[in-house]
């Protein structure tokens, strides 16, 4: 479908003439015209066109999206748009099962899953065994990049449970999860799990430089100290690479 067969299905969804929708971007009936058969393909009055049919420019000028009337308008001339917009999903097969991109308004945006299960950082056992994802959070991809090399499928959110890691993590707070890191390559958060266990915990780890070591550490003083680990005893479920937390 054309720029102008675009403008035409919003005019007559809306029972405008030609000359009512000339009227309210300030050009001549005849621009319309030529715009809907074709003659005319990129129009200088293209924002005031997307702004008077109230539709998403990316859907106007590239056909990127479906739109719809939302309410009917009753057939008069000076009735305000009312559309319903659905953006293009592309659905793609990824290590963490299938995962939504779409583009609106020209930016590419990921939908990166929040499991029920919780990466516990206190007292608390919580299962691997992740069911189909409660819901997605939308990221803009560009910023998941400026974050991580790894795909957007590889991507999961969690929520943090117990107090082991405050400050750095609070109880309730949400983790970004890079889960195509699956061993500690450089200081930092993780979550990991033992492997006599099925406990997903959230855990500082540090490489000692010298026997090879690792040094599984709770932020909060509070808790045991620090163990000094062989890689093989315990599992890299992912590296913690972003946290979102309530201010209240």
């Amino acid at each position: 479908m054309t720029l102008g067969a675009r403008v035409r299905q919003c005019r007559l969804a809306l029972s405008w003439s030609q000359a009512d929708l000339a009227n309210r971007i300030g050009v001549k009936q005849q621009s319309i015209d030529q715009l809907e058969s074709g003659k005319v393909s990129r129009p200088r009055y293209i924002v005031e066109l997307a702004e008077s049919l109230n539709v998403p420019m990316d859907w106007l000028r590239h056909g990127k999206g479906q739109v719809h009337l939302s309410r009917p308008t009753g057939g008069r001339a000076d009735a305000s748009p009312a559309w319903a917009f659905e953006p293009d999903m592309e659905t793609v097969s990824g290590q963490g099962g299938d995962k939504a991109f779409f583009e609106l308004d020209g930016q590419a945006f990921a939908l990166v899953p929040v499991y029920d299960a919780r990466a516990s950082a206190g007292p608390g056992a919580l299962n691997t065994d992740t069911p189909q994802p409660l819901y997605h959070n939308v990221f803009r991809q560009d910023w998941l990049k400026s974050l991580t090399a790894s795909n957007p499928d590889n991507l999961a959110v969690m929520r943090v449970a117990g107090d082991s890691m405050w400050d750095t993590l609070q109880d309730g707070d949400f983790i970004l999860v890079d889960r195509a890191v699956r061993q500690c390559s450089r200081d930092g958060l993780y979550v990991i799990r033992y492997q006599d266990g099925d406990e997903l915990m959230v855990k500082r780890l540090i490489r000692q430089p010298s026997s090879k070591l690792l040094i599984v550490k709770s932020d909060n003083p509070n808790y045991p100290s620090q163990m000094s680990l062989q890689d093989g005893d315990l599992q890299v479920e992912g590296r913690v690479i972003w946290l979102s937390r309530s201010i209240g």
